[in-house]
């Protein structure tokens, strides 16, 4: 169910391996053991045959979120070019802002839509993202009520 916000993805790799994964938290310091467990979980929820099958590799990492949600590009005073916020859809959103970067640095275009998203910030906001763990409270409640 592509509405839900906590989705898991997997494909086979080129030596016939599964890879399996997912959000299944927001927070800053999550636990690697924790989170691999009820990756695991998930997997065989979804695939119950997999259920003796041992996990060979386990990683986890942190999201770059914008308020919105939505990925900014832009142009610091001393020229350097960033693209941020990708959350959790890095590989292919990356390549892309790439794209639209260095078309902007060749002259080829002179802006980007993701230039123009005004960057949102809240006055509850200054250093680390205490309330990320409210917000995984908040969309898992979504995705189990949808």
């Amino acid at each position: 169910d592509l509405s839900k916000w906590f989705l898991n993805y997997f494909r086979l790799t080129p030596d016939g391996r599964l890879l399996w994964g997912g959000r299944n938290n927001l927070s800053t310091t999550l636990d690697l053991a924790n989170s691999a467990q009820t990756l695991r979980a998930q997997m065989v929820r979804a695939f119950p045959q997999l259920a003796e099958v041992a996990v060979t590799h386990t990683w986890t990492g942190q999201l770059g979120l914008t308020f919105d949600l939505m990925p900014n590009i832009g142009r610091l005073d001393d020229g350097i070019h960033y693209a941020v916020g990708f959350g959790g859809h890095g590989l292919h959103t990356a390549l892309y802002l790439g794209q639209e970067i260095a078309q902007i640095l060749t002259g080829e275009k002179t802006s980007s839509p993701f230039m123009e998203i005004p960057h949102q910030s809240y006055f509850f906001y200054r250093d680390k993202a205490w309330f990320l763990p409210f917000a995984a409270y908040y969309y898992r409640f979504r995705d189990w009520i949808s």
